[in-house]
């Protein structure tokens, strides 16, 4: 159980789930089982004729067309959790890290954040605009932060 809480602990920006079907390209075409401003975390198809490492950049697919590209992505893990003996398909599991992001692909992800995933802080709130987005809610870590205490 400590090493859930200290796992836990690392972690430098809460996860969301998505509001409705996300998917993310990356090698491999997944949908997202989670998202921070730090990374995501989707499961996948394995294709066994797909060779070679992930590239380092990769797509995210909200829905009503919205999607971000050319995100600087890095694999943390990437791991089998359902191998049938008797079918061939094996779903895998990866964690992503977003690379160094842009000032504009931060605001992008804050946005493609916001407008698919579930936030569990805004599920009362009616209606957003930008002068009343609660950021602080999404982003933790400092160097966000200040970034936004700027442009607010």
């Amino acid at each position: 159980m400590t090493t859930n809480f200290n796992t836990m602990n690392r972690r430098k920006f809460p996860r969301f789930a998505p509001k409705k079907d996300m998917y993310v390209l990356h090698h491999n075409f997944g949908k997202v089982i989670d998202i921070s401003m730090g990374g995501i975390l989707f499961n996948y198809v394995d294709k066994e004729y797909l060779q070679g490492s992930p590239p380092e950049r990769g797509i995210l697919f909200g829905y009503n067309d919205h999607y971000m590209d050319e995100i600087p992505f890095e694999t943390v893990s990437d791991t089998v959790i359902s191998k049938s003996p008797t079918s061939k398909p094996v779903i895998k599991q990866r964690r992503i890290i977003f690379g160094d992001l842009s000032v504009g692909q931060i605001q992008q992800l804050e946005r493609f954040i916001l407008d698919n995933a579930r936030i569990p802080q805004l599920a009362y709130d009616s209606q957003l605009t930008d002068e009343n987005i609660p950021i602080n809610i999404i982003c933790s870590s400092s160097k966000y932060i200040s970034f936004l205490s700027v442009i607010n």
